[in-house]
């Protein structure tokens, strides 16, 4: 028997309703029967379940075909603001020790779509400095903040980003070859971090790292950015210590363990 099935406190129909959910999230539209064939579950208990969240208006029914998907309903449970938050408190103060330590600019992002969406920075500590700002965007495939996260993205997601485009390029040292692009996410999956120079922008350079979950996913990632002519990311104590507070994030938003 697994762990979950085996706590003592598992309510039985919320397991079997998050079962349906995530046949309903992998596959999009389902009909009953093949609910019950995915799930193992008796058909009543499909049924009363799928019943139940459609009335709440959680999962929408085609009458014609009989076939359910799930609503956008969800998305105002999961937008951005609703754990954003939690997650900034959690890594603020990581992001002024490393503002302080290094004097750079420290960047928290998340993935939306094909952009980064800052969601706090901790500016530096010079008069010359790069300053994003909270709810600014940088495109991901430009950004260190982005490489990081995407390189510990799922490989479809990643794909339906890629695919069939041209990356636009924002200075001439942008990466614009979608196959170069993959080559540069293959070295940010093996050595835990992502360079931005002068990608996004001329005269600046920025190292990030992504925030994980146990399983190895990227949640979010922070970074540290300065101009090119004083700030040059490729230094082992620097990475180290962004590695090092990008894990101590992760335990302080709530994962027991992650990798470093």
């Amino acid at each position: 028997m697994d762990q979950v099935s085996g706590d003592k406190y598992m309510v039985p129909v919320l397991r079997s309703t998050f079962q349906i959910l995530g046949e309903l999230a992998i596959a999009g539209t389902l009909s009953l029967n093949d609910l019950v064939m995915r799930t193992g579950l008796p058909k009543s208990t499909v049924f009363r379940i799928l019943r139940s969240l459609h009335q709440l208006g959680y999962v929408l029914r085609n009458e014609q075909q009989r076939t359910y998907w799930l609503s956008p309903k969800f998305g105002d449970l999961s937008h951005a603001g609703a754990w954003s938050e939690p997650l900034r408190r959690a890594a603020r103060p990581h992001m002024l020790k490393l503002r302080d330590e290094s004097g750079e600019t420290v960047n928290l992002g998340l993935l939306d779509l094909d952009r980064v969406m800052y969601i706090e920075v901790i500016p530096s500590v010079h008069p010359l400095r790069l300053c994003e700002r909270p709810g600014g965007w940088d495109y991901v495939h430009s950004s260190a903040l982005g490489k990081a996260m995407l390189a510990f993205a799922p490989p479809e997601y990643v794909d339906s980003l890629l695919k069939d485009r041209r990356l636009q390029a924002l200075t001439p040292k942008t990466i614009t070859d979608t196959s170069r692009f993959r080559a540069e996410l293959d070295q940010v999956r093996h050595c835990g971090y992502a360079l931005d120079m002068e990608e996004t922008t001329l005269l600046g350079n920025c190292i990030g790292v992504p925030i994980l979950d146990p399983t190895g996913g990227a949640v979010a990632a922070i970074s540290i950015s300065g101009p090119t002519s004083r700030f040059d990311p490729r230094n082992d104590e620097l990475i180290g210590a962004l590695r090092a507070e990008a894990a101590a994030i992760s335990v302080s938003y709530g994962y027991a363990t992650v990798e470093v």
